[in-house]
């Protein structure tokens, strides 16, 4: 997990899921006179939603309760930060990291698949692991770890990568609060981040123990940062607390509420 660098001087297995949209790279007019396209910034693939087999719920349709506690949730929703699960091989580890992210209130889950097998995190074999909160989790797909990273810088995420390293921070000692749009990338459960995710890092990080073991697993590890995350943001423990701020807009809470309608 790391340590805040300077910036740069210069600007496992499940079944295949449906082939997810790649991080997509456009090209605009560059309006020189040689008259090259400049590439622009990688672009982050859309939401993975599951096929419909019935038209989706109208919001009179669910009793009054339901929709009170859905609406309630979705506008406590943290859409700024965000959790990067990079290579991981075993599809159920994943799943509790789904349950972790969305008891903490982080909506935007990334799957790097660069070399382990694809899953799909919608299938139901992962609703108990996850306690049914990868129905709710707006998940997006990708194939490889650099343009992965590309893409949520592009975004304005802050990458705070995991890593077992002396060099890397102690995950206490950031000031989370202060990150606009935090992503919380976890590496392969043996092989830890890949060398493309921890060049592209702003921030590297380790969760502190005494014990004789070396690392957490996977989903403590997630559930022990995106705690530090929650207690430093909505319980006032950063080391300089400022003045709480909105994590989503009533648009975002808004649509949150409508696509969550159509899933159920």
């Amino acid at each position: 997990m790391a340590g805040e660098r300077p910036k740069k001087e210069t600007a496992a297995g499940a079944d295949r899921a449906a082939p997810a949209a790649e991080d997509a790279v456009t090209s605009s007019p560059g309006g020189a006179a040689d008259g090259l396209a400049a590439a622009a910034a990688p672009v982050l693939p859309p939401v993975l939603e599951k096929p419909r087999t019935r038209p989706p719920r109208r919001a009179e349709e669910i009793t009054p309760a339901r929709r009170e506690k859905f609406a309630r949730i979705a506008a406590m929703r943290d859409f700024a930060a965000a959790v990067v699960l990079e290579d991981i091989t075993d599809p159920h580890n994943a799943a509790a990291a789904f349950r972790s992210a969305d008891a903490f209130g982080i909506q935007n889950v990334h799957l790097v698949f660069a070399r382990e097998r694809r899953f799909d995190p919608l299938k139901r074999e992962f609703r108990k692991t996850s306690g049914r909160s990868n129905k709710w989790l707006d998940f997006r797909i990708h194939d490889d770890s650099a343009r992965a990273m590309a893409a949520l810088k592009a975004a304005g995420h802050t990458l705070i990568a995991t890593k077992v390293d002396p060099a890397a921070t102690p995950l206490p000692a950031l000031d989370l609060a202060a990150i606009e749009k935090p992503a919380f990338v976890f590496g392969n459960e043996h092989r830890g981040i890949s060398p493309a995710v921890e060049e592209a890092a702003d921030i590297l990080t380790f969760i502190p123990m005494v014990g004789l073991a070396e690392s957490f697993n996977l989903s403590v590890s997630v559930a022990l940062v995106l705690y530090e995350y929650f207690g430093q943001l909505r319980l006032g423990r950063a080391p300089a607390p400022g003045a709480p701020r909105r994590l989503s807009t009533e648009d975002e809470a808004a649509a949150l509420f409508v696509r969550w309608l159509g899933r159920m």
